[in-house]
């Protein structure tokens, strides 16, 4: 992109470039000044900008690296204001100047000097397996931190964990600046900003280069749709005021959470696309989950995804868009969609719901041209897992089918052995089936009550106790059950490509013990997944799976029953390679509530 048509603060030889949207001021010019506070008296360079059209922008001499700015707008009245750089990608703090006259806050000028970057290819589509987390939360209780907030040089730490349970991407919760310094990330303050009490944007560029030497491709996930009732940095910005909250809000599509982005106007859908080639430029991101993009005008979000999938090809872009629908594939030109029937209707089946029929109801991908056009994450992301109000989010509280807990919680517990093994089934069907999938942080390894204050995760300390990520047992004798289990199912993904390709054949259905089984091929590559979703057990080789003709012998890859994780000894096939019957069945140990995978030979 040109220089001239950035937004923002951006140094060039001899001082930086500035450029504002404020159509209804008068005069804007641009204060900077030494830190590291803001202080009226301390101003070093006071210059007025030029306008042309709606934007104010100039050349401004003598600007350094880190210095402090604002912009100070004289508004149609004759008001003079100082405002925060709605495109600042540095600001000190979420604090806003028009809520508090004496704010010693500021914007930041960035050094542009390119970093030496670890070489990193993003992963084709179909090569995604995501591990969902919140910076926050993941570190400091329990762990060397010994915290009450992560950051992003601690998260750092945390690379290997992931790594080693066979994930290639992670994708943390919203990163940019929110008001206060505790938040979920779903309440943006400021945009470009990276949040200020998880560190710096050198910090986060560390932290992006440190997960591509660990292996990990990084999605941030952003939020467009609105933006946080405090703190605000756009709201009423040049002084055109209005209960829509003034240019960048006028007309906005009303959300869940108030006043959405004008995403109609033309400045407006520049601004988010120069927020998303930030991180795409600037933090080397391999792509963005935009947040409920049901909340945005989908013929203005068509505009900007269409900008940024030319300009970004190889990148990953995931809707939030539920219920899931192939516009937002197809027009609205998004990579992905979350596919939330996947944990619903699997959290169901596991509860004994016409199990057989509801798994089988999510397995494909109908409607889509790929199996990576979804995201599906049957054991939930942080809104299925996370709660904000105290336990009771959706009436959760007296409403199992819309409760907020982990998925071992609402099966049981993490003591109920049943239970345990569901989760097991849970994530090896994750992996079997069509789809991108995703885990959310503590699944892996059945984070639950009493560990986590009612089972639910949250930022930190509510009512019902700690919700943060409990490290003392994620080691524990039943964290590593599920662990090994995590880590084992990711590597038969891994090294099969059937898993990963645009395949699928239910070859067998049995609603009597509700049994289903699945083949998906590539190539050479072809494997069966048997999943039991009933109380029945079949030892000595007495269960029949139909195989749709497919004549040979077939190697076991995973049982979800073993001992390793958390089974018993023979539950499943080892030292065993059953062969097609010539009545195209195929008898094997089928042990309840488990998902058996095989490859033929």
């Amino acid at each position: 992109m040109e220089m001239d048509q950035r937004i923002g603060a951006w140094l060039i030889d001899g001082g930086c470039f500035f450029r504002v949207w404020a159509p209804n001021a008068r005069k804007v010019s641009v204060l900077v000044q030494d830190g590291p506070y803001w202080e009226e008296v301390d101003i070093a360079i006071s210059k007025p900008l030029e306008r042309s059209n709606d934007y104010w922008s100039g050349k401004v001499p003598g600007v350094r690296a880190w210095q402090l700015y604002r912009f100070k707008l004289e508004l149609t009245d004759g008001k003079v204001v100082e405002r925060l750089d709605p495109a600042a990608r540095d600001v000190l703090s979420s604090e806003l100047t028009r809520q508090d006259p004496s704010s010693r806050n500021a914007s930041i000028v960035l050094d542009n000097e390119p970093l030496p970057w670890t070489p990193f290819e993003t992963p084709r589509f179909g090569n995604f397996i995501i591990y969902q987390f919140h910076i926050g939360s993941f570190c400091g209780r329990e762990d060397q931190f010994n915290k009450a907030w992560g950051t992003f040089a601690d998260v750092e730490s945390k690379l290997s964990y992931i790594r080693e349970l066979g994930f290639n991407c992670i994708q943390p919760l919203p990163v940019q600046e929110f008001a206060m310094d505790r938040s979920w990330g779903y309440n943006p303050a400021s945009f470009f900003a990276p949040e200020s009490s998880y560190g710096s944007p050198f910090n986060l560029v560390h932290f992006v280069d440190a997960a591509h030497r660990h292996g990990l491709a990084v999605i941030f996930d952003v939020v467009f749709n609105h933006a946080g009732p405090h703190d605000n940095a756009l709201w009423n910005f040049d002084g055109h005021t209005n209960e829509d909250g003034g240019i960048y809000f006028e007309n906005g599509q009303m959300t869940s959470w108030g006043r959405g982005p004008a995403w109609w106007k033309r400045e407006v859908q520049d601004y988010f696309h120069q927020c998303a080639r930030m991180y795409l430029e600037n933090y080397r991101a391999d792509g963005l989950r935009f947040d409920v993009t049901t909340q945005i005008n989908g013929e203005h979000l068509k505009l900007v995804m269409g900008r940024l999938r030319h300009e970004f090809s190889n990148k990953y872009f995931i809707a939030e868009h539920l219920p899931d629908h192939s516009w937002i594939i197809r027009t609205g030109r998004f990579c992905a969609t979350w596919h939330a029937d996947t944990h619903h209707e699997c959290q169901r089946a596991l509860a004994g719901q016409t199990p057989l029929d509801r798994v089988k109801s999510i397995l494909g991908w109908d409607g889509y041209d790929h199996s990576w056009n979804l995201v599906k994450y049957v054991l939930g992301s942080h809104d299925d897992v996370g709660d904000l109000e105290n336990g009771n989010a959706e009436d959760g509280a007296t409403n199992w089918d819309k409760s907020h807990r982990y998925f071992i919680d609402q099966l049981g517990g993490r003591e109920d052995w049943l239970a345990r093994a569901k989760c097991r089934l849970g994530w090896a069907l994750n992996i079997a089936m069509p789809g991108t999938p995703m885990l959310f942080m503590g699944t892996e390894c059945h984070m639950a009550f009493p560990h986590v204050g009612w089972g639910y995760w949250h930022d930190g300390l509510d009512l019902r106790g700690d919700h943060r990520f409990h490290w003392g047992i994620a080691g524990d004798p039943l964290g590593m059950e599920m662990r090994r289990l995590v880590a084992a199912c990711n590597a038969v993904r891994w090294e099969n490509p059937a898993l990963r390709a645009d395949s699928l054949w239910i070859s067998h259905e049995d609603p009597a013990n509700q049994v289903l089984a699945f083949l998906r091929r590539l190539d050479g590559n072809l494997v069966l997944t048997v999943v039991n979703l009933g109380d029945s057990s079949f030892s000595g080789h007495s269960y029949g799976v139909r195989v749709s003709g497919e004549m040979g012998q077939w190697t076991q890859l995973l049982c979800t029953q073993d001992a390793v994780f958390g089974g018993w000894d023979g539950a499943g096939n080892a030292f065993y390679e059953p062969g097609t019957q010539p009545e195209g069945m195929l008898y094997i140990n089928l042990p309840k509530w488990s998902v058996v995978m095989f490859r033929h030979k």
